[in-house]
């Protein structure tokens, strides 16, 4: 009898000092996990981090199937997937990316996203959705335009 409460009293310790081995990812850890690719984009009028005009139908099927791969060394490769818009264009380009204001912003240079670099504010970031925003002008209206990407 001793024995066995002797097993479960060094059982319950065991179990209680077993250290919590779950990690948070990184902003870095979840921005590279893999490629992303088109959800949605579009004019954010009220900026508050939802699609107010989507202009999904205005870009083409060659458009939506491009990923976003990026590497935690601050590169990256936006491919042209299945189906290229213009031929002559390489498969894939280069990109270089870097967080910046604690993590809030996310700065491309090479090709864009959509064409477009520069500084954009993240909106989210989690295991499976990214979207970010830039203040821009389209067709002469000032509009904040949403990226929205997903694994």
């Amino acid at each position: 009898m001793k024995f066995c409460i002797l097993t479960i009293s060094f059982s319950i310790f065991l179990f209680s000092c077993k250290k919590d081995n779950t990690t948070t990812a990184t902003k870095t850890d979840l921005i590279t996990k893999s490629a992303w690719k088109y959800q949605d984009a579009g004019a954010d009028m009220d900026k508050n981090g939802t699609i107010d005009l989507s202009i999904s139908s205005q870009l083409q099927d060659c458009e939506k199937d491009n990923t976003l791969t990026l590497r935690a060394d601050g590169t990256g490769t936006l491919d042209e997937g299945s189906t290229k818009c213009d031929p002559s264009d390489p498969q894939s380009s280069n990109v270089n990316w870097n967080f910046s204001n604690n993590e809030s912003f996310l700065n491309f240079t090479g090709a864009g996203i959509l064409g477009i670099s520069g500084q954009f504010k993240i909106v989210s970031l989690n295991e499976t959705t990214l979207s970010f925003s830039k203040d821009t002008t389209l067709n002469g209206t000032a509009i904040s335009l949403l990226i929205k990407l997903q694994h």
